[in-house]
């Protein structure tokens, strides 16, 4: 299908009244930084103020939560998502800048007070099943106010856990709980100068492939730190023929399956274990 020419730029031309969300444009794509990339999608979304929660029993993405949907208002903002020619990643362009916000943020201090520990339980769970033998060592990257690591502790008294988070209130929060935390941007430091490269048994890395600058930059700082035969669990956000969740803007990264098989070729490791449903749950091992 050829497509008609457009006589005008609609979001140029009605900028005031459908202002496009987002302060950092990008030239490449922050997966594979392919240079080949193009626009996709172009979502009007309004902020509901609270969560609105999906009442879908039985279905994948029941209890799920939207903040944002397409209400008829003006001004209504436009979230433009580009395509990668290459590794497929769909994406935000422009993205606002979540690492600025990030260093002050309090909001998982907020819901682990508000919440506890109960909505980390399933993940928890997904963690030891996937545990290698003889795991003594967990990192919990991007691990919000620990939640995981609480959990962790409580079931494994004998485990050396340790948090690697961007927000300072989390670290002081977790450091508070008696648990070993890092003020730390994955993106762009160094994370091996207190814990030695090939020591770790497992690293948990969960709802932060898409909020990271570079993902694959920071897989591959997590991956170093494997011991052989340890393994790395992290989650990201999928599209493909299991998915039938709405578009989130807050997510800013999307890949599929030709995305995911690309990403872990990157790396040394091999595919240990892949879940698909809302997202791909995916664990790698060491080699």
């Amino acid at each position: 299908m050829t497509v008609a020419p457009k006589l005008f730029d609609p979001l140029d031309v009605f900028r005031e009244r459908f202002p496009v969300a987002g302060t950092i444009a990008l030239d490449r794509c922050p997966v594979c930084d392919s240079e080949e990339i193009g626009r996709l999608w172009q979502l009007p979304q309004s902020h509901l103020g609270a969560p609105t929660w999906l009442n879908s029993p039985g279905s994948p993405f029941h209890d799920f939560y939207l903040d944002y949907l397409p209400l008829l208002k003006v001004p209504q903002q436009i979230f433009v998502f580009d395509i990668c020619r290459f590794c497929h990643s769909i994406f935000r362009n422009p993205k606002d800048d979540d690492q600025s916000s990030y260093r002050s943020d309090e909001s998982k201090v907020a819901a682990f007070k508000a919440k506890g520990t109960a909505p980390f339980a399933s993940i928890v769970k997904a963690c030891e099943r996937h545990f290698p033998p003889d795991t003594m060592t967990v990192i919990d990257a991007a691990c919000g106010a620990g939640q995981a690591l609480a959990l962790l502790r409580e079931r494994h008294p004998e485990l050396k856990l340790v948090g690697l988070e961007l927000s300072r209130p989390s670290v002081e929060f977790m450091r508070a709980m008696d648990i070993e935390a890092h003020v730390v941007d994955l993106d762009l430091e160094e994370i091996d100068s207190s814990m030695a490269p090939g020591s770790i048994d497992f690293i948990l890395f969960y709802e932060a492939f898409e909020h990271v600058r570079q993902p694959l930059t920071v897989l591959r700082k997590l991956t170093h730190l494997l011991r052989k035969g340890g393994r790395l669990h992290f989650t990201a956000q999928y599209y493909g023929p299991e998915s039938s969740l709405q578009v989130r803007v807050g997510e800013p990264i999307y890949i599929d399956r030709h995305g995911l098989d690309w990403v872990v070729s990157q790396l040394d490791v091999r595919l240990h274990a892949l879940t698909i449903d809302t997202k791909f749950r995916v664990t790698l091992q060491k080699r």
